[in-house]
Order: structure tokens, then C-alpha cells, then sequence
């Protein structure tokens, strides 16, 4: 095992094949992870995009350094915070998102943030790759001129029963003439599986980026042809909210568990949120429980539930509001809810249900350079600019619309996000590499790999494939394959359970970790929807 150069673990396995063909031809895992990111830009365009916006953990072996490069959306100088307050149809079972009756905060120019994802990668290559900006652009490049294939993960996501309040996924590609060109056969439906989409326009738009730098989207000509675009169609985002964007490097967070370094993203990221479920879970012997029994789950429900109910109360963009991010990781709170959870404290009252968009990358390198990456569009606001060929974020529905709060809607500011692009440590080596897509459902399925591999020790694969729970305050869900008995007793205990009928629920998030357990690297990609694992010889 010792020859293996590196890994890349991502949904998509296109993308994967093209950050292994990077460390194969001789690539640091920071090379790897930009080509691959981008190539998953046009393997899963709904997914994430040169619209969007993301958070990303680096490790340096070569320096020592360590820390992250958040490139969240923000929100454009024309909003007002108090502009939906009284118009709000109220919150979705899918993290709370906006309802409105025209689905301004979901689909449209009205929905769309000021995007990071170009500032994101540019900083990040700037910063730590070895390789040209345009040659790692070039694999995604190709990738798009040549097209992507209909995957069932794709096909599903736009299919898919909508949850109450919004848009099924042909309300969502025809809400511009740019995406339903590119996203309705001929005949006016949706591509099925195996359909070859070309996109010859972002294929431009990506040869441009790489010969004018990251710059030309921000304050050149591209940008030039969002802002007009933008200011026709009444987006809240302008060109001097493109001018100004900057991203923000920061500091993981950390925390321990069971003498295990955890170190995650800062707020509006939910770093501390999974550190706070892990302290809480660390007050009780999980090892000693038979992995999914009902005992495991109440635990594991019970902590998540406890965390959410904090993150709801103080999370928020640190640049606008006080978040007492030492407060919530802290040992003594979680020593506080553990006691509350052993005098019986359940759940309830809080609506939610997993939602999947969003995807991630893991990659490590035999050098240790470690990166995990998670960014996203949301779910995209079925926007495509004309002529630039990719989609728009929609990152406006996770605002609270009732301002005074700590994730109420102010211009410049960034929105709150269950991201958590996660390392692990063992003393002073990277032991495990993960993260997911999913919405607030990602740091559950990020928090449970971590505890099947440190509790239970699971293996990658074992780890993420593992039947799921997810908890944010109201109902237990729980996989198919969580055992019938096993939920009985959940119910016993005083849970509320949705018992999905799917086997491997893709709307239980995806976890993607790369383990390296005894120094012997290997990959897991959640089964629940694509994923690939692409190992460098």
C-alpha cells in the first residue's frame, strides 16, 4: 500500500478519475482537489458551479499549516432586511427553508447571492497549489465540451416528489430561458439517464477564467455580462457586490473526542455544531452498545437534537452577530445536555427533513497534504446567464426572513449552512479526511462516520455505508434498513420516527471519507447516491 501517491473521494467519479490523474502525473492533493472541484462543476451542475459558494479545510505537510478558505455566498446591497417578513408562507420541512407562494427566495434572480466559488479556488490555488491555474482548469474544460452523462442521482434529483411549498425540478429548469435550454430534451422533458448534455458555453466561460484569471468574473468581462444580466432581471446582487467580494481564511475549529483532534469549519459553517453533538456523545460509552440497536440510535438522536437546538439559537455570519462558538463546543455545555438527555430530555416540536443537494471532496496525497472541501449552488435557482452556460446559486431561501435574528437577511452578509468539511487527528497525523452534501442532514451523516470509525471501527467503506439517523429537534428519520424492532423501540423511548422506505435514502446526505487508520489509506464513498473513489498508483 505504500506505492499508492493518493485518493480522491467525491460523489461524482469522473471528477474523482481527474484529481487521480493529477496525483498519478505527479500532483500534490491541492492540484488534485481544484482540477477535480471543477470537474464536478460540470458533472453535477446543480449540485455546485461557478455560481456558488463553499467552505474548504487544507493541512500543509510541507509548512505545517493548517486552516480554512471559506468562500460562502453573500447577500447583494439591494436587499432590505425586513423586505419578506410579512410575506413568508412560513418554513420548509427541508432545513427551514422560505416558502413564498412565487418562490422568490428558491428559484430566480431574486434568490441568487453573491457567488464565492471562482474567489474561493483562485485563493486556494494561489495559496497552496503547485500546478498552473489553466492546466487544472483544463480537464473540466474538456469535460464540458464533451458532456456529461445523465446520472440516476441526476435524473432523480430533478424527478423527485417535491417537499410541501416547493418547486418540482421542471418548475425549477424552466425558470430561465438558459437553463431549460440546456436541461429539457428537444420534446420539452427532462433527460433521462444516460443522455449526453453538452455545455459548450461553460466550456467558454472556464477557458476565459483560465487564461484571465479568477479576476475577469469578479470585475472583467464576464462579470460585465452578470451585471447586466442582473440588473435587467432585478437581482438584488450588483457589479460592485462582485468588485468586493473577498474570501475569508480562518482557523478551524477544534475540538477532541475520545482523544481523537476534530477540526472543522468556523461559523456561519456548522464546525461547532458537530463538535458540540461529539462532546455530548463522549459523556456516554457508545462502544459499549451494539452498533444500530436502539440504545446506539436514542443517543446518537438525542445529541444531534441537542446541538440543533443551540445552532438555532446562535448561529449565524460572525461579521454581523456574536456567536459563542466556545460556549456551544464547549465540554461543560455538553456535560449540561448529557445530564438533561439522562434525565429523560427528547426531542420535539421542530420540523425538518433531509433534504440532498450540495457536494464534497476528500483527497490526501503520501506527502499528507489533506483537503476536504464541501461547496454547493444550494439547489440552484434555475438561472443560467446567457452565454456563460452555468447555474446560478440560490443560497437567499436559508436566510431567516424575520429580521432582529441571528440569521436574519442584511446586505454583505452570509447565510448559515450545515457544511462542515471535517479532519480528524491522531496525535499529530491526519487520521481521517470527510464531509457531505445534504443541507443541515450533513453534519448527521459527518458526526455518525466519525463515531462508526472511532466508536465501532468501521472501515471507510463501513463507515459511510452504515444505516443512517438524522435528528434536528422533531423526528427521528431513519433508513429502510434500520431494523423494524429497532425503531419499535426508538418509539418506546418516546421518538417520533419517519421510517423511510429506501434502503440507501440519498436524502440521508452522502458522506465521502478518506481513512487512514494505522497509515494504510483508504476511500469510502456513500453508496447513497454516485459516488467514487479514485486511488493514484
Amino acid at each position: 500500500m505504500n506505492h499508492i501517491k493518493g485518493i480522491v473521494v467525491c460523489p461524482q467519479p469522473r471528477a474523482a478519475d481527474a484529481g487521480a490523474d493529477i496525483l498519478r502525473r505527479g500532483g500534490t492533493a491541492f492540484d488534485a482537489a481544484l482540477a477535480a472541484a471543477f470537474c464536478q462543476m460540470v458533472q453535477d451542475p446543480f449540485m455546485c458551479g461557478m455560481g456558488g459558494m463553499g467552505t474548504l479545510q487544507f493541512r500543509d505537510s510541507r509548512s505545517g499549516a493548517h486552516g480554512m478558505i471559506d468562500f460562502h455566498a453573500r447577500a447583494g446591497s439591494r436587499v432590505i432586511p425586513d423586505m419578506w417578513a410579512n410575506q413568508s408562507k412560513g418554513r420548509s420541512e427541508i432545513s427551514a427553508y422560505s416558502i413564498f407562494d412565487d418562490y422568490r427566495s428558491e428559484l430566480g434572480y431574486s434568490a441568487i447571492m453573491t457567488p464565492g466559488t471562482v474567489a474561493g479556488f483562485a485563493r486556494f490555488h494561489e495559496r497552496l497549489c503547485t500546478w498552473d491555474w489553466a492546466d487544472l482548469l483544463a480537464p473540466a474544460i474538456r469535460m464540458a465540451r464533451e458532456g456529461m452523462v445523465v446520472t440516476p442521482f441526476f435524473r432523480e434529483f430533478l424527478t423527485r416528489r417535491p417537499q410541501p411549498g416547493l418547486p418540482d425540478g421542471k418548475r425549477r429548469v424552466t425558470s430561465s430561458p438558459g437553463c431549460a435550454a440546456l436541461y429539457l430534451r428537444p420534446d420539452g422533458e427532462l433527460h433521462e439517464v444516460g443522455d449526453l448534455i453538452r455545455h459548450p458555453e461553460m466550456a467558454a466561460t472556464l477557458q476565459r477564467i483560465g487564461e484571465k484569471g479568477a479576476a475577469d468574473f469578479y470585475t472583467g468581462e464576464i462579470a460585465g455580462v452578470i451585471s447586466e444580466d442582473f440588473g435587467r432581471s432585478g437581482a438584488f446582487v450588483t457589479a460592485q457586490d462582485l468588485a468586493a467580494y473577498r474570501v475569508v481564511e480562518a482557523a478551524p475549529v477544534i475540538g477532541t473526542y475520545r482523544g481523537y483532534r476534530i477540526a472543522s469549519n468556523p461559523p456561519p459553517g456548522s464546525g461547532a455544531v458537530l463538535i458540540a453533538m461529539l462532546n455530548i456523545l463522549e459523556n456516554f460509552d457508545l462502544a459499549a452498545e451494539h452498533a444500530g440497536s436502539a440504545a446506539h440510535f436514542d443517543l446518537v438522536a438525542r445529541a444531534m437534537a441537542a446541538a440543533h437546538e443551540d445552532r438555532e439559537q446562535w448561529l449565524g455570519d460572525p461579521a454581523f452577530v456574536e456567536v459563542p462558538v466556545e460556549e456551544m463546543m464547549s465540554k461543560a455545555r455538553a456535560a449540561a445536555w448529557a445530564a438533561k438527555i439522562r434525565d429523560g430530555w427528547l426531542p420535539g416540536g421542530r420540523k425538518a427533513a433531509p433534504p440532498s443537494c450540495t457536494t464534497h471532496l476528500s483527497v490526501w496525497d503520501a506527502a499528507g497534504n489533506c483537503v476536504s472541501v464541501t461547496h454547493t449552488l444550494g439547489t440552484g435557482a434555475g438561472v443560467v446567464t446567457g452565454g456563460l452556460g452555468f447555474n446560478w446559486n440560490n443560497a437567499m431561501k436559508l436566510f431567516d426572513v424575520q429580521p432582529g435574528r441571528s440569521n436574519s437577511i442584511a446586505a454583505g452578509k452570509a447565510r448559515t449552512t450545515g457544511m462542515v468539511p471535517t479532519m480528524v487527528f491522531k496525535g499529530d497525523e491526519p487520521w481521517m479526511i470527510v464531509g457531505a452534501p445534504g443541507g443541515s442532514v450533513i453534519i448527521s451523516a459527518v458526526l455518525t462516520t466519525i463515531v462508526n470509525a472511532i466508536d465501532f471501527g468501521m472501515t471507510a467503506v463501513e463507515a459511510v455505508s452504515f444505516p443512517r439517523i438524522h435528528c434536528e429537534g422533531g423526528p427521528v428519520f431513519c433508513e429502510a434498513r434500520v431494523q423494524g424492532d429497532v425503531v419499535d423501540a426508538l418509539r418506546g423511548l418516546g421518538h417520533e420516527i419517519r421510517h423511510s422506505p429506501i434502503s440507501y435514502d440519498a436524502g440521508m446526505s452522502r458522506a465521502h471519507a478518506i481513512l487512514l487508520k494505522g497509515g494504510r489509506p483508504s476511500g469510502g464513498a456513500d453508496p447513497r447516491g454516485g459516488g467514487g473513489v479514485a486511488i493514484a498508483w
